[in-house]
């Protein structure tokens, strides 16, 4: 006799009354879910900021007779206006990836306080061992939330620069 295939997580959630067992791959298809989007949203930043780093050095090494040296004041500039409002308009979409994944993290913990049989599926038994996992995930999270930051510092420094080579 052939087993019926399992039934969406989804469906099953939204008629009510889901399983344990349910729940929690309903709870880790969210979290999955919001960390590639997090994962997109920060490929998207270094590519763009990548990009216009190329740019930027491509115009600070590329002033010719026929403009000028002073267009070095005027697109460089720009380049580094358009990298820093990259880098702020990505921050706020990172830390609201970082506060959903802990939310359905923190969901996802109290499942396997409400039903201790479940902590067989995940890799921290104890308190402990939640701890230290939880550690280990925002160390890892450092780069994204601090991604940003670096490049908005970056993109500052960048901007006085040709105006201290012109003027320094």
């Amino acid at each position: 006799m052939a087993s019926s295939p399992s039934p969406n997580v989804e469906d099953v959630i939204t008629q009510g009354n889901p399983t344990d067992n349910e729940l929690l791959a309903f709870y880790r298809s969210e979290i999955r879910f919001e960390s590639e989007v997090v994962n997109g949203r920060l490929q998207a930043l270094l590519g763009s900021q990548s990009f216009l780093v190329i740019a930027y050095a491509t115009a600070m090494t590329g002033s010719t007779t026929r403009w000028g040296d002073r267009m070095v004041l005027l697109v460089p500039p720009l380049f580094s206006l358009l990298g820093f409002m990259l880098a702020l308009m990505a921050l706020p979409g990172i830390r609201a990836g970082y506060a959903a994944i802990g939310k359905w993290e923190e969901k996802q913990r109290a499942l396997h306080h409400r039903y201790p049989h479940l902590i067989e599926f995940t890799l921290a038994a104890s308190d402990d061992e939640i701890r230290d996992m939880m550690r280990r995930g925002q160390r890892g999270a450092l780069f994204a939330h601090q991604a940003p930051f670096v490049f908005l510092t970056a993109w500052t420094v960048f901007c006085l620069i040709p105006f201290y080579l012109y003027w320094g």
